[in-house]
């Protein structure tokens, strides 16, 4: 068995790697699944697979991650747990089991603990009304069907598939780790994760276990086995815009200075490439001159600028590129790009720099940052109308 993880930078072509290594696998007779957290990388594995071999092999099977968490590893031996067949998934982007009073107390809702008088509670997992399951516990209760029933989850999984692929790890936390360590354990041939800790920017689960951050989740890969391997190159952003995203993580030292294989820009974008800070005072100007897309941290920042504007919040970017690209940043963003070093220090998780840099690396040519005034960052110039 190989376990392998690998390190991929923004735009190294990562989606292009896995699809050419499943379908070597799959001409050699593997049977080979492709797992990825959202619909787009699904679908975007899918063509990549169907642009080098026109179809999708028989023995190629692509799924979410929920999907896959569900279908195979709770639902054969989830009575254990849950008596009923479970319908669905409910999507949860926070504990479905905590509310906030009219008075801003926090509670719990009674009737869902994990335990009840000492046995498992189903209403843990799944909704009362329907039986349809929490993704916030899907990864949990996996993992406890998995203990409960000695292993049978995985080693139906190693017994229905050769090799398993695991797109954007990066977005795994806590209990998704258990369900990695049980594939570990089963010997399956060949098992591969791919990703960018930079660009975690979803939780797939309860976040209350770890790991939960970059140096966390490497740590749990080493202590599972994995060979560890760097793919630190972008084919996507030139160089200055590598510089800018390498310095968001360079502290964490974790990863290696990112070079770009961008050998040349575009003559209608040749003007005007690299990193700039626009004033405030002159986004107006900067906008009419280059069109770039507007990113921000959510749908209440710069509303009036974004009025009538195309803009993504950081995290519905991902996976997306263009060749110029605008930051709205918010104060933490502004002391990074102002210089300072210690930008992130006082925070526990790496959720803002993460949106950052998921941000900086979907442009191609040309990033801008808004700024009032002050001190740079040193890969950065200021523009000024006219320029």
């Amino acid at each position: 068995m190989t376990c392998k993880l690998l390190l991929a930078s923004a735009g190294a072509g990562k989606t292009e790697r896995i699809a050419k290594e499943a379908l070597k696998r799959a001409v050699s007779g593997y049977r080979v699944l492709l797992l990825t957290y959202t619909i787009n990388n699904q679908l975007e594995l899918v063509r990549h697979i169907c642009r080098l071999n026109k179809v999708q092999p028989h023995n190629v099977s692509v799924k979410g991650w929920f999907s896959f968490l569900l279908e195979d590893m709770v639902r054969p031996y989830q009575r254990c747990i849950v008596p009923e067949r479970i319908s669905g998934i409910i999507l949860n982007s926070k504990n479905p089991h905590l509310c906030t009073s009219r008075n801003g107390k926090r509670f719990n809702i009674s009737g869902c603990a994990e335990k009840i008088c000492g046995k498992c509670n189903p209403l843990h997992y799944v909704t009362k009304e329907d039986n349809r399951a929490h993704t916030y516990y899907l990864a949990k209760l996996a993992a406890n069907i998995h203990a409960q029933t000695g292993g049978k989850p995985a080693r139906r999984l190693a017994e229905i598939y050769d090799a398993v692929f695991i797109d954007e790890m990066q977005d795994l936390v806590g209990w998704d780790f258990a369900v990695i360590r049980a594939i570990v354990d089963t010997g399956i041939c060949d098992l591969d994760c791919v990703g960018d800790f930079r660009q975690a920017v979803y939780e797939t689960s309860e976040t209350a276990k770890k790991p939960q951050t970059s140096t966390e989740k490497l740590t749990e890969f080493r202590d599972m086995g994995f060979e560890i391997d760097n793919l630190s190159i972008s084919w996507r952003c030139i160089q200055s815009i590598c510089d800018l995203a390498d310095r968001l993580h360079a502290k964490d030292g974790l990863y290696e200075p990112t070079r770009s294989n961008v050998t040349s820009v575009p003559l209608e974008y040749a003007d005007h490439h690299g990193v700039f800070a626009v004033h405030a005072s002159h986004i107006e100007d900067y906008i009419k001159a280059y069109n770039p897309m507007i990113l921000r941290w959510d749908r209440r920042t710069q509303k009036q600028l974004c009025e009538g504007r195309t803009a993504y919040n950081f995290g519905e970017s991902k996976g997306m590129s263009f060749e110029r690209v605008l930051i709205i940043p918010t104060d933490r963003h502004v002391r990074f790009l102002s210089g300072s070093t210690t930008a992130f220090d006082d925070v526990n998780t790496d959720d803002s720099r993460n949106k950052l840099y998921v941000g900086i690396t979907r442009a191609w040519y040309s990033v801008a940052f808004r700024y009032e005034g002050g001190s740079v960052i040193s890969v950065a110039r200021i523009w000024n109308p006219g320029d």
